[in-house]
């Protein structure tokens, strides 16, 4: 599965390919030169599905290049001869998150090795005194670094998973359990399923149809049946879009339901939105920005109460005179 960065070159490329008349085809078959082996025969089966005459959503999906919320937006965007400004705008999206996930790494990446390095550090009085032998050691120095990064990457597994079949919710209830990280993966949410919705009413997909498509992109269960039970009580009373919205959750921000409000009145609901979503990534940055500097002082507080605890026990485990 490509990563947020190489999503961004690919749709960066497609735009490119698109403004200069380039059918889909020839694009698909043209660009990512410089990805790995898979995705280059990924892009290859597009092309080859392309040139036989299946559309290009269809193309796109059954190779595994396109996700299914990508997918959508594709098949609309395809209709409505959107689709250099839609690859733009997904483009756009993969590069901010593409930041954000680099910038969370690299102010992790300095504690998490200072873990590690703990993690062989605190048994070592035990081994030279003699009260574990070298198999205990290896134990208790290879132990908590392997289950932390176990943990990790069965949540980066998952979250993937999640995005590819739109299934097994299971991991987003679970993060959405943890204190602070909860909320803002919540908030985040909210903003990608409103990202979403904005994609396809600019690629002329009607109210009623981009609401549940718009919900089906988010993981949380929660937050996908309001967005259909929003786009339900839309399809029953014809109510205000607006108010819709805030009555089910879907915005819960009484401020940007008002601004929709007042776009919807004046039939700009799709710029509206745009102008919320470059105020939520603006706040969501700075919120990401903060946790990324609190995580980081939370491991090594957890770095030294480790390292205490482990040497303490070691010496406890001595013979005494």
């Amino acid at each position: 599965m490509l990563t947020a960065h190489q999503r961004s070159q690919l749709f960066a490329q497609l735009a490119t390919l698109e403004h200069a008349g380039i059918a889909p085809a020839q694009a698909f078959a043209m660009i990512g030169r410089d990805f790995p082996p898979d995705v280059r025969q990924s892009l290859a089966q597009t092309a080859a599905a392309l040139a036989k005459g299946m559309d290009l959503a269809q193309a796109g999906q059954n190779s595994g290049v396109l996700l299914p919320w990508e997918t959508r937006l594709v098949r609309a965007a395809a209709m409505s001869g959107r689709l250099e400004a839609l690859y733009q705008r997904l483009s756009e999206h993969y590069a901010s998150r593409d930041r954000l996930f680099r910038r969370m790494k690299t102010r992790l990446a300095f504690p998490l090795i200072m873990l590690a390095l703990a993690a062989f550090v605190a048994p070592l009085p035990a081994l030279i005194q003699g009260a574990i032998g070298p198999g205990g050691y290896l134990l208790r120095a290879i132990g908590p670094p392997l289950a932390l990064y176990g943990g990790l990457r069965g949540l980066a597994l998952a979250y993937r998973q999640q995005l590819a079949r739109e299934s097994g919710a299971t991991w987003a209830r679970l993060l959405l359990a943890i204190p602070v990280l909860g909320g803002l993966l919540a908030r985040q949410q909210r903003r990608d399923g409103a990202f979403s919705l904005l994609l396809l009413l600019e690629s002329g997909v009607p109210i009623l149809e981009a609401l549940p498509l718009a919900g089906r992109s988010v993981a949380d269960p929660l937050l996908r049946a309001r967005f259909a039970a929003a786009a339900a009580a839309l399809a029953a009373d014809r109510s205000a879009v607006a108010e819709t919205l805030g009555r089910y959750g879907v915005v819960d921000d009484a401020s940007a339901v008002a601004l929709f409000a007042s776009g919807e009145a004046a039939g700009r609901l799709d710029q509206v939105i745009r102008h919320q979503l470059r105020q939520w990534d603006a706040q969501l940055e700075l919120q990401w920005d903060t946790l990324a500097e609190w995580i980081p002082r939370l491991l090594y507080a957890a770095v030294a109460v480790f390292m205490v605890a482990g040497i303490i026990s070691g010496y406890r485990s001595l013979p005494m005179p």
